[in-house]
């Protein structure tokens, strides 16, 4: 792999695996956050579950070559980010929130589509 792709899976991996994690233990800011966009506690941890799993994915896959499985796990958790992202993109918009609550996920789901984009041009 190359080492823009390994560089922005290990980012993405560590953007997600904490963010996931801060979801899943819900703390007050994910609290707040969830209560804001109209999720339950439930809904928000599941969500933070799938991030995870992404972050896992997406370093499973870090090695990988060609379309072994696990490249291909890491093409799939990439692509997932980028649907998940978007979905929150929307999500916030529609809440009429500011650009500064929908820029990061914006610029991670474009992140996770550049990662995919650099895999699979390998």
């Amino acid at each position: 792999m190359s080492v823009v792709a390994s560089f922005l899976a290990i980012i993405l991996c560590l953007a997600f695996l904490t963010s996931g994690l801060q979801k899943v233990i819900f703390n007050p800011a994910m609290s707040e956050s969830a209560g804001n966009l109209g999720f339950t506690k439930r809904a928000y941890q599941r969500i933070g579950s799938l991030e995870i799993a992404g972050a896992v994915g997406l370093l499973a896959g870090l090695a990988a070559k060609g379309s072994s499985f696990w490249a291909v796990l890491n093409e799939l958790a990439a692509a997932g980010f980028f649907l998940l992202m978007m979905g929150a993109v929307v999500v916030h918009v529609r809440k009429g929130d500011k650009a500064k609550f929908f820029n990061p996920p914006l610029v991670l789901g474009l992140l996770a589509l550049l990662e995919m984009a650099v895999r699979l041009s390998l």
